[in-house]
């Protein structure tokens, strides 16, 4: 396999925990803030709910995490790893990755950084491990702060495919459709017609 296949392979790979990532955030999201006032109260009366949109917000979480952790050795598609490949001295250095590029990805990090900090945080101290000190760590985390991670990485998908592979790409929408996902709204309407 040469290099060219390689980064191919890795960027592939990274793809898909994003969008993993990406289509956790989006069910979590809608089910936390749903289209109408009826599902709101449907979803915070229904124990089931609750906990699936909370699974998938640490599965979101989760997934992003092993994007931004900076130990190859614990996760070995993290974008800081990625990154350093396409560097001077790097694995792909001569696959069409100019300074400038890495100039923008390292920048963006920075400006995410504690976004970054507190996914990983989350993901050690609450979601993957148990941590009897987490009750002191209280989270401020928005759905917002993790899309504009995601909207990162997938810049980096672009850039990797216009510069090395000299094609564009279609970024995945993920199969959540929020104008067509409406079992919710259904659920909702249901209860009323019993309440009734």
């Amino acid at each position: 396999m040469n290099k060219e296949d390689e980064l191919h392979s890795e960027i592939t790979e990274i793809w898909k925990i994003l969008l993993s990532a990406k289509e956790c955030l989006l069910y979590s999201f809608y089910l936390h803030k749903p289209n109408t006032k009826e599902e709101v109260v449907y979803l915070n009366e229904s124990a089931d709910f609750i906990f699936i949109r909370g699974i998938l917000w640490k599965m979101a979480v989760t997934e992003l995490s092993k994007l931004f952790t900076e130990s190859k050795k614990r996760d070995r598609f993290n974008i800081f790893h990625f990154i350093s490949k396409h560097k001077k001295d790097g694995y792909f250095r001569n696959l069409g990755i100019d300074d400038r590029t890495i100039t923008k990805w390292e920048n963006e990090i920075e400006n995410n950084k504690q976004t970054i900090i507190e996914i990983i945080t989350l993901r050690d101290k609450a979601y993957s491990h148990t941590d009897s000190n987490f009750n002191e760590h209280s989270s401020e985390l928005t759905f917002e702060q993790t899309e504009k991670l995601i909207l990162f990485i997938e810049e980096v998908i672009k850039d990797i495919y216009i510069k090395v592979f000299n094609s564009n790409v279609a970024i995945d929408k993920g199969r959540f459709n929020r104008e067509t996902f409406d079992i919710i709204k259904i659920l909702a309407i249901e209860k009323q017609k019993v309440l009734r």
